[in-house]
Order: C-alpha cells, then sequence, then structure tokens
C-alpha cells in the first residue's frame, strides 16, 4: 500500500478534529478525499504528509512512518492556500524549492514541470503579475519537482476556468499512467467523478463511506425512452419482466423506468423492438457522485 493508516486521531485540546481514521491507497491509485467545509481533510492530508503529528493511531507512507524524512522526499503537495513569494519569477519560485527539496538545480527539469503546467513562456514573469489560475499552476509545477511517487493535491482546479480544468484532469490522468499515485481532494465533485477510481467521504471527523467509484455509483439506472407509442401489452410485459416502476407514455412518445442494473437496457431495447415498436432513444442516466455525497452528508447531519 501507498498510504495505510489504522485508527488515526488528531485532537486540538478538547476538541477531535479526526477521528479512528483508515485509509488504504494501492499505488497508481487516483484516490479522492472528500467531505464538507471543516470535516477534517485538511488535518488528515497534514499527518500524511507529515506537517502535524497524530495524536494516536499509526500510519504508513510510501512504505515508511508518518514524517519519515525518506518517504517526504518522494511526495508532492499543493496545498488549499498558499501564497508565495511574489517578487520571485516563476523560474526562481522553482529553484527556491529544488532547495527546499534538496534536490540540485536543474534548467531541463524546470522547463519540463513549467512546460507540463502551461507556463513554459511565463517562466520569467514575476509571480505576484500572475493570475489566480497561473499561480495555480506555478503551484503545482512545484509540486512536480521531485518526480513525486505521492502526490497530494488540495483543490487544485479552485481557480481555474474550464480549460484549465480540464488540463489538471489530463495532467493527473498522465501522471497515473505513469505509475504516480495521487491523493486528490476537491469540492468540484464532477472532477473528482471524472479522474478518481477510489473514494472516502469524510464527515464531522470520521469516515461515513468509501470504496471503489463504481461501486459507488452502481445504484438503480433511471431509463428515458422515446419511441412509438407503447401498446397495453408491451406496457405490461415490460412491468412484469423487469419489476419496473415505469411511467405511462406521456404524449411526446417518452417512457421514465427505474431499473435494478444497466445490464437490463439491451433488454428492453429487444423486446420493445421485437414488438414492433419503433425505438427512437434511449438515455440512461445513472447515480452522479454529487447525488452520493448529498446523500451520505444528509444522512449524517440528520441523524
Amino acid at each position: 500500500m501507498i498510504i495505510e493508516t489504522e485508527n488515526l486521531v488528531k485532537a486540538y485540546q478538547n476538541k477531535v478534529a479526526v477521528n479512528s481514521i483508515n485509509l488504504s491507497v494501492e499505488k497508481g491509485q487516483i484516490y479522492g478525499f472528500l467531505g464538507p467545509n471543516g470535516a477534517g481533510k485538511s488535518t488528515t492530508i497534514k499527518m500524511l504528509t507529515g506537517l502535524v503529528f497524530p495524536s494516536s493511531g499509526k500510519g504508513q507512507v510510501l512504505d515508511r512512518p508518518l514524517g519519515d524524512v525518506q518517504a517526504r522526499a518522494k511526495l508532492g503537495y499543493l496545498p488549499e492556500h498558499f501564497r508565495y513569494q511574489e517578487w520571485m519569477t516563476g523560474e526562481d519560485l522553482l529553484n527556491f524549492h529544488t532547495s527546499l527539496y534538496r534536490l540540485k538545480r536543474d534548467p531541463e527539469r524546470n522547463r519540463n514541470v513549467l512546460r507540463r503546467v502551461g507556463l513554459l513562456e511565463q517562466g520569467n514573469y514575476k509571480v505576484g503579475g500572475y493570475s489566480k489560475g497561473m499561480q495555480q499552476r506555478i503551484g503545482l509545477a512545484c509540486a512536480l519537482l521531485p518526480g513525486p511517487d505521492l502526490l497530494f493535491l488540495d483543490e487544485p482546479t479552485s481557480a481555474l476556468d474550464p480549460i484549465g480544468r480540464k488540463d489538471v484532469r489530463d495532467i493527473i490522468l498522465d501522471l497515473q499512467k505513469e505509475g504516480t499515485t495521487i491523493f486528490l481532494n476537491s469540492h468540484l465533485l464532477s472532477e473528482v467523478e471524472a479522474v478518481c477510481d477510489h473514494i472516502a467521504i469524510i464527515n464531522k471527523g470520521v469516515i461515513v463511506k468509501s470504496g471503489s467509484m463504481k461501486d459507488l455509483l452502481m445504484g438503480k439506472v433511471t431509463l428515458s425512452i422515446r419511441c412509438s407509442p407503447i401498446t397495453e401489452d408491451i406496457y405490461h410485459r415490460i412491468k412484469e419482466r423487469f419489476d419496473s416502476t415505469a411511467a405511462p407514455q406521456l404524449e411526446d412518445g417518452s417512457i421514465f423506468m427505474t431499473l435494478k442494473t444497466r445490464e437490463e437496457i439491451p433488454e428492453i431495447a429487444a423486446l420493445l423492438t421485437a414488438g414492433g415498436i419503433k425505438l427512437y432513444e434511449l438515455t440512461p442516466q445513472h447515480e452522479t457522485l454529487e447525488s452520493v455525497f448529498l446523500k451520505v452528508v444528509g444522512e449524517e447531519e440528520t441523524s
């Protein structure tokens, strides 16, 4: 495991920020870590990166104990809130972070990370003149300097426009192909859904749900069908065969159904066409990460 924790707890005086956190992150995963504001996400990340020490529990990162210097040398970290020296150029900032990583200066490495984040032509500009999006990109460039085996990203697309968010998504997916493990925290759930293969949802300091993205989104499927008028016989056969909550056909030729799994979709299409029904459109709608998140967090808030 790249990250493994057991009953990790962090308390500040009388306040427990996170409680009994158990994580298992495998090599090459893009792991989404989600939760509302104040849920304990940033505290957990700070423990995993060695910036704060846990009050109790234990864990390993890159097969080393939490806070181990050798492990930290192969970590990249883009925090949510950062502020860089405005008088430095992008190149100066990369050289400064190179020294913090105790790496040798390498102009070619600087060019490579600048190219990767789309700032190759702006490396000589002062950071104080960067837009918010450019500052987010230079922060990501700093995190990529050591060629990390494990990359922590805390709200990496918060200041980016849609094009910038797509660029970061592409960077994340390319890094995964290269073998990098990525631990991602973001409030943009559509972005998380687009790139993550596993997630954990934390609320009030406790992980309330976790698993693979596929398993978490494998709820019932809502199916929208547009076709020629369905006969009473075909309609009743659909309801009996699929135990469906099919609604009566609307005037525009639409019918809506709730299915147990997506595997039932081709069977419905075959039944309709075999019955002489002309099928114009068949659109499945799956549960989204946002709906799962709101359901889980909402249940916690009302419990």
